[in-house]
């Protein structure tokens, strides 16, 4: 009886000194600061994605230099028109309305754009220049390439073949002719592109020159 007393003393008092510890202090995790990177982590993720990363980037600059050394470059040669608003006091006895003519310059030079850009005008001057005899405005001339044929074949591109001999030179014309006003002026700016620079250069000076001659002899007639 004494044996079991003693126990039961014994376990209390080790239950009471257990209790009269002091607890452990819980583990202090730092808070994440919204916002911080983890360089680490971003380090980490980057090169186990490097292949994904480097393989495309090698891929596109191969095919960059490629094109730039395939492409063959067209320079661009520019001549500035400037549109006279002045009439014929006989043609228009009213000339003395500047106001009413001011008004009508804007529709004037975009209707004197569209006549840079007619087909009249292309005829003209792609006979002048013999424009017909350039692979690079009749790709017939040249060859098609199986590319180009595959392309026709799928529908994507226009069939150099379906078309006429006068089509695919004014279709390459137009493709490389730009023609618009400067704003609030009387300036038409045309620009012609091609693979050579003189040619370019003659054939922005040609529709110059050619839209001259147009003016020139409807105000004749």
């Amino acid at each position: 009886m004494r044996v079991g007393l003693w126990r039961k003393g014994e376990g209390t008092a080790q239950a009471e000194a257990a209790a009269a510890q002091p607890a452990p202090a819980p583990a202090r995790s730092s808070p994440a600061i919204a916002g911080d990177i983890d360089l680490r982590a971003l380090g980490d993720t980057l090169a186990r994605k490097r292949d994904w990363i480097i393989l495309p980037t090698v891929l596109a600059a191969v095919l960059s230099i490629a094109a730039v050394n395939f492409i063959t470059p067209r320079y661009k040669s520019e001549a500035r028109i400037l549109i006279d608003g002045r009439e014929n006091v006989f043609l228009r006895p009213n000339a003395d309305r500047a106001e009413e003519r001011a008004a009508l310059d804007a529709e004037a030079v975009t209707s004197q754009v569209q006549l840079v850009l007619s087909r009249d005008l292309a005829r003209e001057i792609i006979k002048n220049n013999k424009l017909a005899e350039r692979p690079e405005f009749d790709p017939v001339l040249q060859g098609i390439s199986p590319l180009k044929s595959l392309l026709a074949l799928s529908g994507i591109v226009r069939d150099p073949f379906s078309m006429t001999p006068e089509e695919r030179v004014l279709d390459a014309y137009f493709d490389r002719l730009t023609a618009y006003a400067v704003d609030k002026s009387r300036v038409i700016v045309v620009e012609f592109q091609s693979w050579d620079p003189d040619l370019a250069a003659r054939v922005a000076n040609s529709i110059a020159d050619g839209y001259l001659v147009l003016q020139q002899n409807a105000r004749q007639q």
